[in-house]
């Protein structure tokens, strides 16, 4: 379900039902000015009974499960751990990318992509230790009031 759209199973989606029952019902006989006046009334109350903001669509463990080849036991505990199944499939697969261990369903349908995102993510945690280590040796000398070591001075500047 795409964003901004409404889930089918809501509230919001039966008021849609019956507004357009009423539309139709209008449509298809005419009116007095009282019935219409009624009518117009009651398709304004449902207007007004619908959500303003609209619920976040959260997809079922079992469609989850389905969509990455894994089972909704292993969906549940992904989702004790982290895993941004609320966002796009991109960050699911770095997410996966950067555990140990995938079960098989998912090396079966995106094996390809684990693999070069495993590879990115390795270079990118490494740099990003690289970086923490640079850094915390600068800081040292600077605290112990000795010069900054020339190895160092054009590394990572601190943000």
């Amino acid at each position: 379900m795409r964003r901004g759209q409404i889930n089918p199973r809501s509230w919001d989606a039966a008021i849609c039902a019956v507004q357009n029952e009423l539309r139709a019902l209008a449509a298809k006989s005419p009116l007095s000015d009282e019935q219409t006046r009624i009518l117009d009334a009651a398709v304004q109350r449902c207007e007004e009974t619908k959500a303003r903001k609209y619920l976040a669509w959260v997809s079922s463990n079992r469609e989850l499960a389905a969509k990455y080849g894994i089972s909704p036991r292993t969906v549940t505990n992904w989702r004790r751990e982290g895993c941004p199944f609320g966002g796009s499939q991109r960050r699911v697969l770095g997410w996966m990318a950067r555990r140990r261990y995938v079960p098989a369903g998912v090396r079966a349908k995106f094996g390809e992509q684990l693999r070069k995102r495993r590879t990115r993510a390795f270079f990118t945690d490494s740099l990003q230790t690289i970086r923490a280590i640079v850094l915390n040796c600068k800081a040292l000398h600077r605290a112990a009031g000795a010069p900054v070591p020339d190895w160092t001075r054009g590394m990572f500047r601190a943000r």
